[in-house]
């Protein structure tokens, strides 16, 4: 497979050292990306509607969201893992710091299924052919940031 690859890859550069590719229709223009092939024709209106009035589908916009809560939800699991693993020091500061990492745990399991709820809803909207989102799994999180604790 790789000898067509490196083949393709002959022909081409030497194509372009030869300028077969120079002065084709559209040169240096942007792309026309309007219309697009993969979408179904039911819905080219409404799509075209959209971005006229620089508006997304719901299930785009809704990913924008799920992204942003994602990712602030794994920087409150590792914050709080950083916390825990700062009262790992003395006896006393462990048994304050097990009751406050009992807390935060049971917690982020409450935010950590709500968010997945969201993700499962919204990996059942988008269209197929579209990347669904993985759900967090708080203990293997929680597992990787701990280490060797």
């Amino acid at each position: 497979m790789s000898d067509w690859g490196s083949y393709i890859d002959r022909s081409i550069r030497k194509a372009i050292e030869e300028g077969e590719f120079n002065n084709l229709p559209g040169e240096g223009k942007p792309l026309n990306l309007n219309d697009d092939p993969h979408t179904p024709d039911e819905m080219k209106l409404a799509y075209k509607i959209l971005r006229e009035n620089d508006l997304a589908p719901d299930w785009i916009v809704q990913g924008k969201d799920l992204t942003a809560k994602y990712d602030k939800l794994l920087e409150d699991i590792r914050r709080a893992v950083r916390a825990y693993k700062r009262t790992q020091t003395t006896p006393a500061e462990m048994a304050n710091g097990e009751t406050a990492w009992q807390s935060a745990q049971k917690r982020l399991s409450a935010e950590v299924e709500k968010l997945n709820r969201e993700i499962l809803t919204y990996n059942l909207k988008v269209p197929q052919g579209v990347t669904h989102r993985p759900i967090i799994n708080l203990q293997r999180e929680i597992k990787q940031l701990l280490g060797g604790l």
